[in-house]
């Protein structure tokens, strides 16, 4: 808002007296000849702006003199209206704020500039203490605004799911404002791209469903997704899949974003000139650095033949390093970049402020922002499918057993968010030491055989009687998720089959497999499932011409033949690169991959992976193709 101060330029006193008196000489002189009367100029008044800033500054200085609330917040509204408030400003506003008396404060108003001032200050965590769960408020502006904010909140947080519910309550106000729908409805598609169709529609149905008001909305999103992503770039099914969707919804409010949907899954996109790789090719991490190159190599030349060009960068497996070679790659007009590899050098290169599209090989424990994704093989990706590969069955009870150590953690949190986010319930957890030698009276414990023991022996005191009764497990848990490595599944499995707990579906990780045939070795296995890349398996792997190629035909041992999975990621990743800016504008696509079916997270932004999945009979892998418990004698 600007101010306006209007001054006039008027005539004093004594021009006035003077003016008079020429008046009445012209009315005595009337009769005589007639003169022209003379004309004023019209004086333009004096306009004087005053700058949103001045004005927020005069507000808060009056505020603080006079101690009044609603001064307090004519001033808090000043300021937040700033495109860029300063931080001497900001803290003067948080002063006025926490000034307000406690009963102004709980209303919907108060709560909303405070946290917005929070979020200016970058305390996203403040903000959310200060914005509960938006209640309507009589104002509908504010009311709105809130509940957007409080979705963003929640974004921020992680809790999908949560910012979904409230992004659907917020697109049923925004009928009449078609820019600001379009903008909720596009954080909307994002949320599910995130969470997953699968996984949303598995919690709508479970505790945490939505509201039965929001349900119709859920189920016309998720059918709209899986409509979009089952097309893909086929336009003929594309146009009839909309038009099946249409008639199943006819009034969703899906329909608007229909035309901005068909557009980005067509958004024609011209090969990348240069892309630049960053890997490890010496050091500690050579071998997996060159069989991640063999696998880029081999995509790249198959997609772009000998058009463009392929830069590559030996990072050493040094952080520094690696960021100077970014810096380098994008002075030299790469159009895209994959990599770095590893965990220090991907922290360090993702703090860059870039434009690059650019596929990082590993997580960084910091979130994501624009240009970078991550497409990585990691162990919590496995757990995340173990856990909706058990809810897919309607598996309920969990037991997780996991090493001790970092490994173990990492795995047994993505498992157990996963499945409790779907509403399964872990029913137990521990942590072993393959080597312990109470290792079998652990598992024992764990699986509740103590506890069932002692129901035995005391009813067989109660009543006096010599029972023949064996110890049973405990009764709260349908499917056992046990990770580590395949050393030390070799150890634990084979007391699980002894307690009979191998009658319940064991799920693990990709690490139960070291990537060969060990019948001898892995025997011991028999009914252990696992998610891997489909690569690894002649009777799944999607692409066995490129696997032949990047076979050695004399049989030398090659990087790309020692660790076959890192190869296939290089391919992939390769395939995500070269048309990145689709995806991040079109997470309903797939990348059809060698290690599995790519999905992209836009809110994280990570891939993640669609694995095939295997189960050992008689020591050897083989597709699992039902859920079904895998007979030992097989």
């Amino acid at each position: 808002m600007t101010l306006t101060h209007i001054t006039n330029s008027s005539l004093g006193p004594p021009a006035l007296r003077l003016l008079a008196f020429a008046l009445a000489g012209a009315m005595l002189a009337a009769c005589a000849t007639p003169r022209p009367t003379p004309s004023i100029p019209a004086v333009e008044p004096e306009v004087i702006e005053i700058s949103p800033l001045d004005q927020a500054i005069v507000l808060l200085s009056e505020a603080e003199q006079a101690a009044d609330p609603n001064r307090s917040r004519q001033a808090l509204d000043a300021v937040l209206a700033l495109d860029d408030p300063p931080p001497g400003l900001l803290l003067r506003a948080e002063n006025q704020w926490s000034l307000l008396p406690q009963e102004g404060r709980a209303n919907l108003g108060d709560r909303f500039r405070g946290a917005r001032l929070a979020m200016l200050a970058n305390e996203p965590e403040v903000a959310f203490d200060r914005l509960p769960p938006v209640d309507e408020g009589r104002d509908p502006e504010t009311f709105r605004s809130a509940l957007g904010l409080h979705a963003e909140l929640l974004t921020l947080r992680g809790q999908w799911l949560e910012a979904l519910r409230e992004r659907l309550r917020l697109d049923a106000t925004l009928l009449d404002e078609p820019q600001l729908q379009a903008a909720n409805q596009q954080a909307i598609w994002n949320l599910i791209a995130t969470i997953g169709p699968s996984r949303l529609q598995r919690a709508a149905n479970a505790e945490v469903r939505v509201p039965e008001a929001q349900s119709e909305a859920v189920d016309g999103w998720i059918s709209l997704f899986r409509t979009l992503r089952q097309a893909g770039t086929d336009s003929e099914a594309l146009a009839a899949g909309i038009r099946e969707w249409e008639l199943e919804f006819p009034r969703h409010p899906g329909q608007a974003l229909l035309p901005d949907l068909r557009e980005s899954s067509f958004r024609h996109l011209g090969p990348p000139r240069r892309i630049a790789v960053l890997l490890p090719l010496s050091g500690f991490a050579a071998d997996l650095g060159n069989a991640l190159l063999d696998g880029i190599t081999a995509q790249f030349y198959r997609d772009q033949g000998q058009s463009g060009s392929l830069l590559v960068f030996d990072t050493g497996g040094q952080a520094d390093l690696a960021e100077a070679h970014y810096r380098n790659a994008v002075q030299q007009g790469a159009d895209r970049i994959i990599g770095p590899l590893t965990r220090d050098a991907v922290e360090r290169v993702a703090r860059l402020d870039s434009e690059v599209p650019t596929v990082l090989l590993n997580r960084p424990t910091a979130s994501l922002g624009a240009p970078f994704t991550v497409l990585s093989l990691s162990p919590e990706d496995d757990a995340q499918a173990a856990a909706d590969r058990a809810i897919g069955a309607h598996m309920k009870g969990a037991l997780v057993l996991v090493p001790e150590g970092a490994f173990g953690e990492r795995v047994a949190s993505a498992f157990r968010g996963g499945f409790e986010l779907q509403g399964g319930r872990v029913a137990a957890e521990h942590r072993f030491r393959a080597g312990e030698s109470d290792i079998n009276a652990q598992i024992g414990s764990v699986l509740g055989i103590d506890a069932s023991q002692a129901r035995i022996d005391r009813l067989r005191r109660q009543l006096g009687l010599a029972l023949e009764a064996d110890a049973q497990i405990r009764n709260d848990i349908d499917v056992i998720f046990v990770a580590g490595p395949a050393r030390d599944l070799r150890v634990v499995i084979p007391y699980l089959h002894y307690h009979r707990a191998g009658l319940l579906p064991m799920l693990a990780t990709a690490h139960a497999y070291e990537g060969r045939p060990q019948p001898m070795l892995d025997h011991d296995l028999g009914g252990v499932r696992f998610p891997d890349v489909p690569w690894l398996f002649p009777e799944l792997n999607p692409d066995p011409r490129l696997r032949a190629e990047l076979t050695v035909p004399d049989g030398t041992d090659s990087a790309a033949t020692r660790l076959p999975r890192f190869a296939a990621l290089g391919i992939d990743a390769a395939r995500a690169a070269r048309d990145l800016p689709r995806y991040l504008d079109a997470p309903h696509l797939t990348v059809e991959g060698v290690a599995g079916t790519w999905m992209l997270q836009p809110l994280p932004r990570l891939w993640t992976r669609e694995p095939a999945w295997l189960v050992f009979r008689n020591g050897l892998p083989g597709p699992l193709e039902s859920d079904s418990v895998v007979p030992l004698d097989e």
